[in-house]
C-alpha cells in the first residue's frame, strides 16, 4: 500500500475518532444533566432541600418535573440519563450496535422534541388568548417547552447526522 494512502486512512480514522469523542462527551453531559435533575427533584421530595430555593433549578434541569411533576417524571428521566451514559461509553470505546442504537434513541428523541415544540406553539397561542382577555400572568411560561424542545431536537438531529455520516455499519471496536 502506498505511504500516502496509508497516511490518508489514518487521518480519516483520527477524524472519525475525534468526532465520536465529541459526541460521546455531549451524551455524557446530557446524561449527567438528566440525572442531576432527578437528584434535585428527589432531594426536594425528601425534604433535604427547601422548595423555595431550588424550584427554578428543577424547572431548568428537569423537563419532566416542569411538565408532569416530580413523581411521574423521575423514573423515565433517570432511565434516559443512564442510557445516555451507556451511549457515551459506546461512542468512546465502540460497540457493534452503536449505529442502530443512536438511530433508535435519537429518532425517538426527535419525535418527543418535535411534540414538545408543537406543545410550545399551542401554549404560546393559549397565552396570547389569555392576555387578550385581560389575564396572562403566567404567559411567559408558555415559552418553557421551547427551552426543552429546541435543544433536544438539535441534539437528536446532530447525533443522527453524525451516526449516518461518520459511523460505519460494521463498526470496529476502538481500543
Amino acid at each position: 500500500m502506498p505511504a500516502g494512502l496509508e497516511k490518508r486512512k489514518r487521518e480519516d480514522k483520527d477524524k472519525m475518532t475525534r468526532i465520536q469523542r465529541w459526541l460521546a462527551l455531549a451524551h455524557l453531559g446530557c446524561g449527567l444533566l438528566l440525572l442531576l435533575g432527578v437528584a434535585c427533584a428527589g432531594a426536594v421530595a425528601l425534604g433535604v432541600l427547601p422548595r423555595s430555593t431550588v424550584f427554578y433549578i428543577l424547572v431548568v434541569l428537569s423537563p419532566g418535573f416542569a411538565i408532569v411533576g416530580s413523581p411521574l417524571a423521575s423514573l423515565p428521566q433517570s432511565a434516559l440519563g443512564v442510557w445516555m451514559l451507556v451511549l457515551a461509553r459506546w461512542l468512546w470505546k465502540g460497540h457493534a450496535r452503536l449505529r442502530s442504537a443512536l438511530f433508535v434513541t435519537h429518532g425517538l428523541l426527535l419525535l418527543v422534541g418535535s411534540l414538545v415544540i408543537v406543545f410550545g406553539f399551542l401554549a404560546v397561542a393559549a397565552a396570547e388568548r389569555s392576555t387578550a382577555r385581560g389575564g396572562g400572568l403566567m404567559s411567559p411560561l408558555a415559552f418553557l417547552p421551547f427551552l426543552y424542545g429546541l435543544p433536544l431536537v438539535l441534539f437528536a438531529l446532530c447525533s443522527i447526522l453524525i451516526a449516518f455520516a461518520q459511523i460505519p455499519k460494521n463498526r470496529p471496536v476502538l481500543r
